[in-house]
């Protein structure tokens, strides 16, 4: 059952993807058949300068909106509301400052326990391109080093949206970590990795939207036995929106739950140990066994909520814990609070 796990995920992420192309195939259609009504285009018009900016990024105009600035999503009743999340990577363009909190219980088997703060920078330059920044400052309380305090590994990304609409957001991103930590101390993980990732969200309707993204990692730095040559990410996430009218402090509850999973390709444990005469029996007994651990994979679930306040101040607290019996860590418990400007 754990094998079907990721397979699972998979088949639904690639059916999320078929839609969200079909769906904005039909939004592209519609709105140029609104092109010809002067009344629809007032309206229109009206609602953009009011509720912020209308998306109509596609296929047949896809030279345009690279230059264009950036600005702030149409909202309205109807709409879904585009709401990052805690961990899966959002396909929408938002321009906010994050600071995270995160506490791990038993990482790498039960080494250590790690308090993490984090602050990430999300600066759209244009309606297509984004660029992210998110440094770490790591707490890491280890039973063989003690604790340690210092700054941790730091993720850059670049952006670009490729299509968009009322509806939907379909995105891609290099992603690159920079081993900035100390790797001694237990504050980074000593290995530069670059990844590309494909982020679409899609609005279901009743102000519930679903989100989804697919990514590979490819380690280029750094020599550990341990890591593997490729990691496949991927993700899902459900969200729903309840707007609190006549409220000052609160606007909206989003409570939301996510499932993320990394599977590790061309893991090879055995490198540098020596197989002695007598040992090969055993190993050939166990081949079936060897054979899996070249390849691990990890599906963990993070339910959550986030609350709107006022002043577009928002905060998130999320409880996250693996599923398929990894050793990994015992449980995450996240903390966010995400300021737009």
């Amino acid at each position: 059952m754990q094998n079907r796990i990721p397979i699972m995920i998979f088949l639904l992420s690639l059916w999320i993807f078929i839609q969200t192309i079909s769906a904005f195939a039909d939004e592209e259609k519609v709105v140029q058949d609104n092109k010809g009504d002067t009344a629809a285009n007032e309206i229109m018009k009206t609602r953009e300068e009011h509720h912020g900016l209308q998306r109509n990024l596609g296929f047949s105009n896809f030279l345009e909106g690279w230059l264009t600035p950036w600005d702030a999503y149409e909202e309205n009743e109807n709409l879904a509301p585009r709401v990052p999340l805690l961990r899966i990577t959002p396909a929408f363009f938002k321009r906010e400052v994050r600071f995270n909190y995160v506490y791990v219980d038993d990482e790498h088997k039960g080494e250590a326990d790690v308090n993490e703060w984090g602050m990430a920078l999300e600066l759209p330059l244009t309606l297509r391109i984004k660029i992210d920044i998110e440094p770490k400052v790591l707490h890491v309380d280890t039973a063989e080093h003690g604790e340690n305090v210092g700054f941790g590994d730091t993720k850059l990304a670049l952006r670009a949206m490729l299509l968009e609409s009322e509806a939907l957001s379909l995105s891609t991103g290099s992603v690159i970590n920079v081993p900035t930590g100390d790797e001694n101390r237990e504050l980074g993980e000593g290995i530069t990795t670059v990844g590309q990732q494909l982020a679409y969200w899609m609005d279901l309707g009743h102000r519930m939207s679903i989100h989804s993204f697919l990514g590979v990692d490819v380690p280029v730095g750094g020599n550990h036995r341990e890591d593997a040559d490729l990691d496949f990410l991927y993700g899902v996430a459900l969200s729903k929106t309840i707007t609190i009218k006549e409220n000052s402090c609160i606007h909206g509850i989003t409570p939301f739950i996510e499932l993320n999973g990394d599977k590790g390709f061309g893991l090879d444990k055995s490198e540098g140990e020596t197989v002695f005469e007598g040992e090969e029996e055993a190993e050939s007994e166990d081949k079936e066994e060897e054979e899996g651990e070249s390849e691990r994979y990890l599906v963990d679930i993070l339910p959550g909520v986030r609350f709107d306040l006022a002043h577009e101040l928002y905060v998130l607290v999320g409880f996250e814990i693996p599923l398929n019996g990894t050793e990994e860590f015992d449980k995450r418990v996240w903390f966010s609070i995400i300021k737009d400007f």
